[in-house]
């Protein structure tokens, strides 16, 4: 019976001892995210490759998060190149990450549209020209002509001066 008992006891010691394992040491990473000229980035995200964990930053550009040393996070944000960023065995408490600028190539868009606008433009008012030469306008008769039925004054310059008022004016009384 002596032999049964020892067996089971190393069998059993040899679970309790595999069972315990090195657990990952996590190590606090935070910092700053600032642009080239020390403006901090709001709501950029760090993204852990290991964990797709994601962290964003505050108004302050300020983040935190909790990762293994070697791990890999890519800083992610809309108007800033992708980076990459490395955590070491201890890193640095609040540390300054400058991040630049993404660069974003646009086509330059070529266009024809004005000339052929004002083609269009010359076309039209030619038209309108001859409309109005065979409705019996005419420049030299524009002044008789009444361009607004609807207003009463419409050469009536309104309150006007002369030169003979003038000299009225100043013209010494005796």
């Amino acid at each position: 019976m002596r032999p049964i008992v020892v067996i089971i006891l190393c069998f059993s010691a040899a679970k309790v001892f595999a069972q315990v394992e090195d657990t990952p040491k996590l190590v606090a990473f935070d910092g700053y995210l600032l642009l080239e000229d020390s403006i901090p980035v709001e709501n950029a995200f760090l993204i852990n490759y290991r964990t797709m964990k994601i962290v964003a930053t505050d108004s302050t550009g300020y983040f935190k998060t909790f990762a293994q040393p070697g791990d890999s996070l890519m800083i992610n944000h809309l108007s800033l190149a992708p980076q990459i960023v490395h955590v070491g065995e201890s890193p640095t408490k609040k540390q300054k990450i400058e991040v630049a600028y993404r660069t974003y190539m646009i086509r330059p868009v070529i266009s024809n549209s004005y000339s052929y606008e004002m083609k269009n433009f010359e076309h039209n008012m030619e038209k309108l020209y001859a409309e109005l030469r065979s409705l019996g306008y005419h420049p030299d008769r524009a002044r008789s002509v009444r361009l607004n039925p609807y207003n009463p004054d419409e050469f009536n310059p309104g309150l006007t001066v002369s030169l003979s008022d003038l000299f009225g004016l100043f013209k010494r009384r005796r």
